[in-house]
């Protein structure tokens, strides 16, 4: 596949990413199954922003020049900014809670995300 395709499609994927994230981060808890399992929003949480973060490295690693670090650095960074503009947005307009933990696990999975986004770009290349 051609560079510009994969950009496009890896931008494609970026933004239906980012709506499914948040559409579901703004439903009302209501529309969810009670399942009791400890903290599973917040693995939730963490594999939402672990599949975007990869998608975001790709994304980045197709479309710049930028560094394996710098990658994983500008990923990291832009899930900091849009799992923390998610959380705002729980709370102020959809009536859900937005919590800081929350906002930990988006974190945590953009960052290793990033760390493996390598190892999955070398074996798909």
């Amino acid at each position: 596949m051609k560079t510009n395709s994969k950009v496009y499609l890896l931008l494609i994927l970026n933004i239906v990413w980012m709506l499914f994230i948040f559409v579901l981060c703004t439903l009302p808890a209501s529309n969810y199954p009670k399942i009791k399992i400890a903290h599973l929003d917040k693995v939730v949480h963490f594999g939402f922003f672990f599949v975007q973060s990869i998608l975001l490295c790709l994304l980045f690693h197709y479309k710049t020049n930028k560094h394996y670090f710098q990658i994983i650095l500008l990923s990291t960074l832009f899930v900091l900014v849009y799992g923390g503009i998610i959380e705002i947005v729980q709370s102020q307009f959809f009536n859900r809670s937005g919590e800081m933990a929350d906002l930990i696990a988006d974190v945590l999975g953009g960052l290793f995300g990033g760390l493996v986004y390598q190892a999955i770009l070398k074996h798909f290349s």
